[in-house]
């Protein structure tokens, strides 16, 4: 797990609402964690404005995270009323598009380091985060995204592995939005950086949240 201070040394070195997101496919989820009355849960009340589908295997919900300023213009979590700081989880992945099978691999390498952030709804950062990976064949994927039709192909966009994320959220905040901050991009070409407003640059997935209900 990863928050500020591992963030930092990692984009260092390496450098609106919209559709209900949930961790699982099912319902909402409570379940003790036994740590005298905290509870974890699967988070249904999430909005992405951009929701990819379904993990073929993971049948996991994957949305994008996008460079905003705003949750609503990304992704945006209510918090259920709560004594004392609630922690929110969640699955950072890289966000690679598949090149068409036969591909050189020399063609078909990037590796992504993408920077995240948890904002508050004013847009003050709380914590930021970051995943790096590399992608060379549809092995180091995570997953596929199904596509919109029954029995299409899936989606070009796929999640790279997970980076599993732990942010602390102060009381009294009720709402939070991931939003994208940049990504930086290695090819076989060169490298690039994007920074660009409404562009995303990473995928979320299994949110929940621990918390200790009011």
């Amino acid at each position: 797990m990863i928050g500020a201070r591992g963030v930092a040394s990692a984009a260092v070195m390496a450098v609106a609402a919209g559709c209900l997101l949930a961790g699982t496919a099912g319902a909402a989820s409570a379940q003790r964690s036994g740590r005298g009355g905290t509870v974890t849960r699967a988070l249904t009340n999430a909005a992405c404005a951009s929701d990819l589908g379904m993990g073929v295997k993971s049948r996991r919900r994957f949305c994008d995270v996008i460079i905003a300023s705003t949750p609503r213009e990304s992704v945006s979590i209510v918090i259920p009323p709560r004594t004392g700081v609630a922690t929110l989880l969640f699955d950072l992945h890289n966000r690679f598009t598949v090149p068409p099978a036969g591909t050189d691999l020399s063609q078909a390498f990037v590796r992504h380091t993408a920077v995240v952030a948890v904002i508050r709804p004013t847009g003050e950062v709380i914590e930021r985060a970051a995943v790096s990976r590399e992608y060379r064949t549809v092995g180091d994927l995570f997953d596929r995204i199904a596509g919109p039709g029954r029995g299409s192909a899936p989606r070009i966009v796929a999640p790279g592995q997970a980076q599993a994320v732990s942010i602390e959220i102060p009381s009294g905040i009720a709402s939070v939005g991931i939003v994208a901050a940049r990504l930086e991009e290695w090819r076989a070409g060169g490298r690039g950086t994007f920074d660009n407003p409404n562009k995303p640059i990473a995928l979320v997935s299994n949110l929940r949240l621990e918390f200790t209900p009011r």
